[in-house]
């Protein structure tokens, strides 16, 4: 948990989870995007969740090059240590997005949403609720968190969710997107393409928080990718000499 952030309590859907209402009871999009932390293009990297976990309870993780197989192999990740897994279960299209999966890449695309195809793997959507273990202290991070995790392309996943749902969430990470030879057709860092524009002209409102960063030299994040955000935080140490800045919005 980052000190220099909100602290909130934990919501009460999320404590009174157990196994059985998680596999049988109807998944709730909006708790689950509520409050929540948007990462696209977020690979495996635990890190959000390693830093934000007591800021955040609800992390949506979204990669369109991830396989179902590697995300399962990468539940024991660094940010996720200290928690075992309450339950999991697949969510359907129509839970995510009831008004139906409708993103709008009619006007003003800056690339290809076509180009990389075969870069994308097989969709799936899976949401998984962690448990703190009994043994590890209380100032390791709450007692639980949500993780909704989907393969598919990160700005139609916003616009379909967030955008068609009518919500907004608390904070949002561009870390280490990968656009060009990274698989991505727009460059999430820019904040005159699709990405920026979905996110800060949603009419429901806009995230409080951006995480930006990524591998090599620091110097290049010492300013917010997205102007909106003007007031720094502080910079969180990232794998393979990397970093990430945490910056509030103006």
């Amino acid at each position: 948990m980052i000190s220099q952030l909100p602290e909130i309590a934990e919501p009460n859907w999320l404590a009174e989870l157990n196994p059985s209402t998680i596999a049988n009871e109807p998944f709730s999009v909006r708790k689950v995007l509520t409050d929540s932390l948007y990462y696209p293009s977020s690979g495996l990297d635990g890190d959000p969740i390693k830093y934000l976990a007591g800021n955040i309870f609800s992390f949506v993780y979204v990669d369109q090059g991830r396989s179902h197989r590697d995300f399962s192999n990468s539940l024991n990740a660094p940010g996720l240590r200290g928690y075992d897994l309450l339950a999991s279960r697949a969510v359907a299209e129509n839970e995510l997005t009831p008004n139906g999966w409708r993103p709008d890449f009619s006007v003003d695309l800056d690339g290809d949403p076509w180009q990389y195809l075969d870069w994308i793997g097989q969709p799936f959507c899976t949401w998984s609720i962690f448990r703190r273990q009994d043994h590890v202290p209380a100032n390791h991070g709450p007692s639980r968190f949500s993780l909704l995790y989907l393969c598919a392309d990160g700005v139609a996943a916003f616009q379909a969710m967030y955008l068609a749902n009518a919500m907004a969430p608390k904070a949002i990470a561009v870390i280490q997107p990968g656009h060009a030879f990274g698989g991505n057709w727009t460059d999430y860092t820019r904040p005159e393409n699709i990405l920026a524009r979905s996110v800060l002209g949603n009419e429901a409102g806009r995230p409080d928080v951006l995480l930006y960063g990524g591998i090599g030299d620091r110097d290049a994040y010492r300013a917010p990718c997205w102007p909106a955000f003007q007031t720094h935080v502080c910079f969180l140490a990232k794998g393979r000499n990397g970093s990430i800045g945490i910056w509030l919005r103006n």
